[in-house]
């Protein structure tokens, strides 16, 4: 993870389908000027706690990523019809990594935060730290919350370690498949053409007003 903003995609490199035109594309975190060097060292040296996170070869990972599309939204049921939604291609099974989450890496400081963004998520309270993908992301920024789509999320947010091709190790966030609960639920993971939902947390509708209703199965007649 550069100090430096990451080159902007070159114009030979594929966009996914339905990919916003003023949004950059990015392969990678990129990293606010505000964040001091040794806050990024910190952040990516392995502890006791950290350790353990899962880890991938930035090799492993795809972009854009087959096993995912952005899709519009055309339900007027639907929390966010008439925006964008992120749907399996394939089948992931309880556990599954789905694929990275990327955006600005930034200070949590009014000054380097955009107050009005839906796309910023903490990534260390200690260290002051989130990541914005309202501007700069991956697919994975159009991952809707469950609320008034489903009764539970069927996805979640995990710290992952990525080996980059410099053989640096970086901490990035991680999207993966929800693992059965108490009820076993979510014990067939997330099939094709369903789509991948998140809790963005009670934090981030706390002082909101547009909370979707809980979600209400339908009664087929």
């Amino acid at each position: 993870m550069s100090q430096e903003h990451s080159p902007e995609p070159s114009q030979e490199l594929p966009l996914p389908v339905n990919w916003p035109e003023d949004v950059e594309y990015l392969r990678r975190p990129k990293v606010s000027p505000n964040v001091p060097d040794v806050v990024l060292k910190i952040l990516n040296r392995p502890t006791a706690a950290t350790a353990t996170f899962t880890r991938f070869s930035a090799d492993a990972l795809n972009f854009p990523d087959p096993n995912v599309r952005i899709v519009p939204l055309n339900d007027p049921e639907h929390p966010a019809n008439g925006q964008y939604g992120l749907a399996a291609n394939k089948h992931f099974f309880p556990g599954n990594f789905i694929l990275p989450y990327i955006g600005c890496l930034h200070t949590n400081d009014p000054k380097d935060t955009d107050p009005e963004s839906t796309y910023d998520i903490s990534v260390d309270r200690e260290l002051g730290l989130s990541q914005d993908a309202a501007k700069s992301g991956n697919e994975a920024r159009f991952i809707n919350d469950y609320r008034g789509i489903d009764e539970r999320p069927n996805a979640e947010f995990r710290d992952i370690w990525v080996q980059t091709a410099e053989k640096k190790w970086e901490r990035w966030i991680g999207i993966f498949v929800k693992t059965p609960g108490r009820n076993a639920m979510r014990k067939s993971g997330i099939r094709p053409g369903e789509e991948i939902l998140v809790s963005y947390g009670k934090g981030f509708w706390k002082d909101r007003t547009d909370e979707p209703a809980p979600f209400e199965k339908k009664k087929w007649l």
